[in-house]
């Protein structure tokens, strides 16, 4: 099965090229695309594999439809950070070049999920609140390229963070509270985020756990100068390993879940990892801890 979102990207990679490919490698190939097929009805359907082309938001969504939960899947990164395949060692051009699925065996994928008063949903990138999700929220115009539109990502989030008065949130980490003022608080499953930033040191969603990211006032201009480069070195922040984590805010704050972003009240979000996991071929040459910087 091919889930393609033909407006990934730039949106230049068209179904006849990408089925092409795949059925060289000797793929039987059905098609669905995100933008005329309802992707729960294609989900459904009889298939050994799941490919995903597109971007994260693509694959976020494609990943809340699978009800078959032990049926593999990997992905064609086609998006703009494309965070989620890049955590997972892919590359635009592995399954297309053959180095994938091969004769490896489907590895565990932990998502995220949320329980609120509302009931609950999943994620697979992240959860956070202070700059990123002002960022996100921010339309960047119309860039030319992948890279410039990462680029005014990275730029808007600098600008957001070079004013943004710290948010006041209670988190409950494992248990323990934590109470202060962070500029971002972020509580991730992967090693890439917002514009394809290396936020995080492994990959937490094959290892069934949140990485937890903080950042507050001291460490504002550090972070400002990593951000200009940010695949240099580690980021200027503070870490924590997690399984459960709670967040109280003291007033409504805006918080983003995955590439959405929305109010959240006082009563807060419930983050938990779902044991019951995806399962995800990765690429041969995944080392079993993928981690966000060189």
């Amino acid at each position: 099965m091919l889930l393609h979102n033909p407006s990934a990207g730039m949106g230049e990679h068209s179904r006849e090229e990408l089925s092409a490919c795949l059925a060289a490698e000797g793929m039987s190939v059905t098609y669905c695309s995100t933008s005329s097929d309802d992707i729960g009805e294609c989900l459904a359907q009889r298939a050994d594999l799941i490919i995903i082309a597109g971007g994260d938001g693509t694959v976020c969504r494609a990943v809340a439809h699978l009800s078959e939960r032990r049926r593999p899947f990997g992905i064609i990164p086609l998006g703009g950070s494309n965070n989620v395949a890049t955590s997972l060692g892919f590359e635009h051009r592995t399954i297309l070049s053959g180095d994938w699925p091969g004769t490896r065996t489907p590895r565990p994928l932990h998502v995220g999920r949320i329980r609120t008063s509302a009931g609950d949903r999943n994620f697979l990138e992240g959860v956070g609140f202070g700059a990123l999700p002002l960022a996100i929220g921010h339309k960047n115009g119309s860039p030319r390229t992948i890279e410039e539109k990462i680029q005014n990502g990275r730029q808007q989030l600098a600008s957001e963070l070079s004013d943004l008065e710290p948010g006041e949130v209670r988190m409950v980490v494992d248990g323990q509270t934590i109470e202060g003022t962070w500029l971002m608080a972020e509580v991730l499953t992967m090693t890439h985020t917002g514009p394809r930033l290396p936020l995080a040191p492994t990959a937490g969603a094959l290892q069934a756990r949140f990485t937890v990211v903080l950042l507050g006032e001291a460490r504002r201009d550090e972070m400002l100068e990593w951000l200009k480069s940010p695949e240099d070195k580690p980021p200027p922040v503070q870490v924590l390993s997690a399984r459960e984590v709670l967040f109280q805010p003291t007033r409504p704050t805006l918080f983003r879940i995955d590439d959405s972003v929305e109010q959240v009240h006082r009563q807060g979000l419930d983050l938990r990892i779902d044991d019951e996991p995806l399962h995800v071929i990765l690429p041969s040459a995944h080392k079993d801890e993928v981690t966000g910087h060189a």
